[in-house]
């Protein structure tokens, strides 16, 4: 898939536009996407630090869209882990996704959350997914 193709897949959703999610680069060692987050994705307490939702959804997103890139299929998360190593901070984060395994019905996917222009690892997912099934046409 093309990164205008996978840009046009991240825009049609209003929480991928909420956290201002764009593509950098795809090519067969994966995926990496960046997140504008600000301090309408921090805590409540007035806090700097990003909400932890706001850290797994990147991460989910960067895993998915890493199986995507790679078949062309649309994925759904069926699992995902995630280890929160330390805060992140609003601002620019940059996620890895890696496509791991793409089976016929599953497929596996990894992320990795940086502060952007960063090599400290913010926090890491491995998830399952299940790839999109196609209509046929006939009913059952």
């Amino acid at each position: 898939m093309s990164l205008s193709e996978l840009q046009g897949l991240l825009d049609s959703t209003p929480v991928h536009r909420a956290l201002r999610l764009r593509v950098v680069s795809s090519d067969e060692s994966g995926l990496v996407l960046r997140a504008d987050t600000g301090a309408d994705h921090a805590g409540a307490d007035g806090s700097q630090f990003l909400h932890g939702g706001v850290v797994a959804t990147v991460l989910d997103t960067s895993a998915t869209f890493a199986l995507i890139a790679a078949t062309g299929d649309d994925w759904s998360t069926v699992d995902l882990r995630l280890d929160y190593l330390r805060p992140a901070a609003a601002g620019p984060l940059e996620a890895r996704g890696h496509a791991i395994h793409a089976g016929r019905r599953l497929g596996r996917a990894t992320a990795e959350l940086f502060a952007a222009g960063s090599d400290r690892l913010v926090a890491c997912a491995a998830g399952t997914f299940a790839r999109a099934m196609q209509e046929t046409g006939s009913e059952a």
